[in-house]
């Protein structure tokens, strides 16, 4: 057989899967992968499995970014692009 179907599904136990929607087109054996379904973006699991991987910073750090965002900050204009000077 060639072709794939995919179906999620919920993991019961170490040995049964609850599908989500039922196969009627295959039979038989079949063979299964099964990974994990990652968390929608912006979840609370989501946004907690993120700031769980945020590296640890030193002291110095927020010092040194903020020194770093202040040395790359560009002049301010105070008139328009499109101002000009006869108007």
């Amino acid at each position: 057989m060639d072709r794939a179907i995919v179906v999620h599904g919920t993991l019961t136990d170490p040995s049964h899967i609850e599908l989500e929607q039922p196969v009627a087109d295959v039979q038989g054996r079949v063979e299964l992968t099964v990974r994990p379904i990652e968390d929608v973006v912006g979840s609370p699991a989501a946004v907690l499995r993120v700031m769980c991987g945020l590296p640890k910073l030193e002291a110095g750090d927020v010092d040194e970014l903020e020194r770093m965002i202040e040395a790359g900050k560009l002049p301010t204009r105070a008139g328009g692009l499109f101002d000009t000077k006869n108007a």
